[in-house]
């Protein structure tokens, strides 16, 4: 999709989990670059693709500048470190997207207290941190930026609506996000920060090449490729996809990342001036259809008019 350049331009913001190498956080990055941002800090546990993503932000022609910052997203230390140095690199902070997040399903009988805190501190607390620091850092005023106001946006999930996608902690944190956004768009609301969430459902990324280090809290032990990390969704949840993509219906697909970086973009734009509070279900229709032909049997598709 092209973005006009108009659309962020001058915006600056963060982006956390934007180092995997086949995910919603790079593709966040290379989207808002095309949409006409200023910089952007793409952060994670590693920064170990993130020079391979400056150059294809520089290869689409795009002057976005892309910062490079290790950041573990359940720090308030590191948090508000990258918050600062935004601010003081470029004077003002425009949009916060809390896309951090942990994949894998683990059964309940195998889930102790020390994971389940893990994955809600890299997907809950997260999001807390965001709104209390990017919140504030959206009130830092220049020359340029002379007026408080900004976007935060959460990646949540659709295992946030629906019981039977995730295992208890991954859902337990994708439902608190999904509300807070409520919450927080309130106490905001005289900072003229909106706050929204987007929920996609089962999006083919690397998450589940890279979820086992950021439960440790670590960086990967080595760079994995796009094709590697594709290889071990496909054979996992990529199989969620109604038969490897034969299913006839649409709410089976698995979209590409870019397709949920498209509705960060618009969050992030005056485009969505209107749109606050709200947890945006991106899941092409999974969790509407629920039963699928269960109950109602197969769906004819629509014959020429």
């Amino acid at each position: 999709m092209a973005f006009s350049t108009r659309l962020l331009a001058g915006k600056v913001g963060i982006v956390t989990g934007a180092g995997s190498p086949h995910g919603i956080g790079r593709s966040l990055v290379l989207s808002l670059a095309a949409a006409g941002a200023r910089a952007v800090y793409a952060t994670d546990l590693t920064l170990a693709n993130i020079s391979s993503l400056q150059d294809e932000v520089r290869a689409a022609g795009s002057s976005c500048k892309i910062h490079g910052e290790v950041l573990d997203v359940s720090s308030e230390e590191q948090t508000i470190g990258v918050v600062k140095k935004a601010i003081a690199d470029h004077r003002r902070l425009d949009f916060y997207f809390a896309n951090a997040g942990i994949g894998g399903f683990r059964p309940l009988q195998d889930t102790d207290a020390a994971y389940y805190d893990r994955v809600n501190a890299v997907m809950q607390r997260s999001f807390f941190l965001a709104i209390r620091y990017a919140g504030q850092g959206m009130s830092n005023l220049s020359a340029e930026k002379t007026r408080p106001g900004g976007s935060i946006v959460v990646t949540s999930s659709m295992a946030g609506v629906s019981g039977g996608v995730a295992d208890i902690s991954y859902a337990s944190a994708k439902a608190a996000v999904s509300h807070m956004v409520k919450s927080a768009s309130v106490h905001l609301s005289s900072t003229h920060v909106r706050v929204n969430a987007m929920a996609p459902g089962f999006i083919r990324t690397s998450i589940m090449a890279t979820s086992q280090a950021a439960v440790e809290g670590k960086a990967p032990e080595r760079a994995l490729s796009k094709e590697e990390a594709l290889r071990q969704f496909d054979a996992t949840l990529g199989r969620q996809g109604g038969g490897g993509g034969t299913s006839p219906y649409y709410y089976d697909r698995i979209p590409e990342p870019d397709e949920v970086a498209h509705l960060g973009v618009f969050l992030a734009s005056d485009l969505a001036a209107a749109v606050n509070g709200q947890n945006i279900v991106a899941d092409c229709g999974k969790t509407a259809a629920a039963f699928g032909e269960s109950i109602m049997g197969p769906v004819a598709p629509m014959t020429p008019l």
